[in-house]
């Protein structure tokens, strides 16, 4: 958990409620949002809703999402109100892409609550603190999906606004990689539980920097692992496994109950109850995904209930060294990264010696196979191996799903199935 949260008193009544919201720009983020809001994204140490959480705990926060995420919304955040805005109250509505820091929760937090607010940051809202008649305005845009510049317009005149200098707003999957190292270093700081060692390490494993390490209880720690904070901070939770023959370079965070089965893991975040192995650079690997075999993955993001078969590569550097493009409905973009790999979607899974090429962007509920580079676009509930593919059965998905999460003791639950299924039939119609 993070440190106790710091209270700003602001020149007038503190702020009590607080709304994460979604807004038009999570579609950008797809495959990551296709089946959970942006908030819900593991950025460094912990998602972006528990960074917001931390700073505003003390207030009544409650959740804003596209319609068809509200039930599997509910299950993840089962003490949170979803979708529902109460006009009675002010209320300070916080852009779900917003990754918070203590910086930002200082500037909205100190305002005279007599006035309404709203914080920008190069064409983005950040937050909107709304009172009266615009309350009942956020109210009826959030109905719907809220734009960053239809509230602008809405609001410019008549809010005290704000430019913020200085935010990080995910607005691309490979922001949130560019950014991830960064975001690791000021968690940490935050967690403030610097050389903190609880695990069992066995008495060959060397720790470099150690005062620039946390290590969680009932983790455990074989012989000639390697420990390198020199360059970043390394937090790991509890109850992780850690096999001989890793190499772990900070900035690093690997979460509670997964399992590092030897290799290189540098500069990446690991979720909890994750099984990964060979060469990991730069990546995010969501909670309940394996990696448990041999292959390079470099400047990723990888969803949730994934696993990449042995020997699956991504290549994240193309042999030219010009900058990397991604195809997003159908258009071609040029994303200015020199280094981008693969971005992967919820309850995806590739067969041994799968080929990625820079850039390749896999949708949900795909199952890739053979040799081969695959297609650097890959639609949803797609089945197949390169240039040749059919669509997924969603039932066999869905019933692949449960076992998956069975072997976890997990319950794959009535509301996810529906999910999956409607989001099935909305890309099949």
């Amino acid at each position: 958990m993070y440190a106790s949260p710091i209270i700003i008193e602001s020149m007038s009544t503190p702020i009590i409620n607080i709304c994460i919201y979604e807004d038009t720009v999570a579609e950008q983020l797809f495959p990551l949002t296709s089946i959970k809001p942006a908030y819900d994204l593991l950025v460094g140490i912990t998602s972006v809703f528990e960074k917001i959480n931390h700073y505003f705990s003390y207030g009544n926060i409650s959740l804003h999402c596209r319609p068809q995420l509200k039930n599997t919304v509910k299950e993840r955040h089962p003490k949170t109100q979803v979708n529902t805005i109460n006009t009675g109250t002010p209320c300070l509505f916080i852009n779900g892409r917003l990754i918070m820091t203590k910086e930002l929760y200082i500037t909205f937090s100190d305002i005279n609550t007599q006035h309404s607010y709203m914080f920008t940051h190069k064409g983005h809202v950040l937050a909107c603190f709304l009172r009266g008649d615009l309350l009942t305005i956020m109210k009826n845009e959030c109905e719907g999906t809220p734009k960053s510049s239809t509230l602008i317009k809405k609001f410019r005149d008549h809010c005290i606004t704000k430019e913020i200098e200085k935010a990080h707003v995910l607005t691309h999957a490979w922001d949130i990689i560019n950014i991830n190292q960064d975001v690791l270093t000021t968690d940490f700081k935050v967690k403030n539980q610097p050389g903190i060692i609880k695990g069992d390490l066995k008495p060959f494993v060397a720790l470099y920097n150690e005062n620039n390490i946390y290590i969680g209880a009932h983790t455990i720690i074989e012989d000639f692992v390697v420990l390198n904070a020199d360059n970043g901070p390394i937090y790991i939770e509890e109850n992780v496994y850690i096999e001989t023959n890793t190499r772990l370079e900070g900035p690093l965070y690997i979460g509670k109950g997964s399992q590092i089965l030897g290799g290189k893991i540098k500069q990446s975040s690991i979720g909890a109850y994750c099984k990964v192995s060979g060469e990991v650079n730069h990546s995010i690997i969501q909670s309940y995904s394996n990696k448990a075999h041999q292959g390079y993955l470099g400047h990723s993001y990888i969803g949730e209930w994934v696993n990449l078969g042995a020997g699956t590569i991504s290549s994240n550097l193309k042999s030219n060294y010009s900058t990397i493009s991604v195809i997003q409905n159908d258009k071609k973009t040029d994303t200015k990264q020199l280094f981008l790999g693969a971005i992967i979607g919820d309850f995806v899974k590739t067969s041994i010696g799968t080929t990625l090429n820079t850039g390749t962007i896999v949708h949900i509920g795909s199952t890739l196979f053979n040799a081969g580079f695959h297609d650097k676009t890959i639609a949803p509930f797609s089945w197949g191996s390169p240039q040749l593919y059919g669509i997924h059965d969603v039932s066999k998905l869905i019933q692949t799903a449960d076992s998956m999460m069975r072997r976890r003791n997990i319950t794959f639950s009535d509301n996810s199935k529906a999910l999956l299924t409607q989001t099935f039939h909305s890309h099949a119609s």
